[in-house]
């Protein structure tokens, strides 16, 4: 029995001392664990404050939009009629038609046009059609513009070759185009280049509505997302 004893406290003891010496090593993968999982907690909230800030840009673009609408709503000055006289020009939708444009793209009149399906910024829009051997879409006359407004989507704004660069201080196209050698579709008090945002809004967009209407211009922050249209010669 003796014996027995002596045996069963020697195990204990060499049981104890592996358990001791296992204890720093569980420790260590146990930190390395928990840092994963706080490192990739970050990772996710970095991500949903950035989605979250972008929606909150373009949301504060819409109040904007909105209150200078209800501003502006008993104003009788020839450009606000203008405006308002377009806005109120409502079309079906129509099917866009690839003539000899290549495929992706729709012809009207002698040129073909390409309606993004993703979001970017205006000059990775720019960037966008210039690799596809074009430009952002010039607006020629009002026939061109209507075109779009029928074959975009009413919920998007989209971006077009409009800019107002900062060395010339006004707005101009970007082939070139002299802007006083077309007509203009500004929407009702536009551009503002509204003073509550931190950048400038030095780029032209067609504004969304909720309606199948003829699309009116916007100036808007250029490093906002929005979708666009790229145009080139047939």
């Amino acid at each position: 029995m003796d014996y027995d004893q002596f045996g069963s406290s020697e195990n204990s003891s060499v049981h104890g001392e592996h358990k001791i010496a296992t204890q720093p090593g569980m420790k260590r993968i146990m930190d390395f664990v928990l840092y994963s999982i706080l490192l990739l907690l970050v990772l996710i909230l970095l991500m949903v404050t950035g989605i979250k800030f972008s929606q909150l840009n373009k949301e504060i673009t819409d109040v904007k939009l909105h209150l200078e609408k209800i501003s502006h709503g008993g104003k009788t000055s020839s450009a606000s009629s203008d405006a308002v006289t377009a806005q109120e020009v409502y079309f079906q939708s129509l099917v866009p038609v690839r003539g000899t444009c290549r495929e992706g793209w729709v012809s009207f009149q002698r040129s073909c046009y390409l309606l993004s399906t993703t979001a970017v910024n205006w000059g990775k829009a720019e960037e966008q059609c210039r690799t596809h051997g074009g430009h952002l879409v010039v607006l020629n006359n009002v026939e061109e513009l209507d075109y779009l407004s029928k074959i975009t989507e009413v919920r998007y704004s989209y971006w077009i070759g409009l800019v107002e660069r900062e060395h010339e201080g006004h707005w101009s196209w970007v082939d070139g185009t002299d802007l006083s050698s077309t007509p203009t579709f500004w929407d009702i008090g536009q551009p503002d280049n509204w003073d509550f945002r931190e950048n400038e809004e030095d780029c032209g967009q067609l504004h969304a509505s909720d309606r199948r209407k003829r699309k009116l211009w916007n100036d808007a922050d250029c490093n906002l997302a929005y979708h666009y249209i790229c145009e080139k010669r047939a």
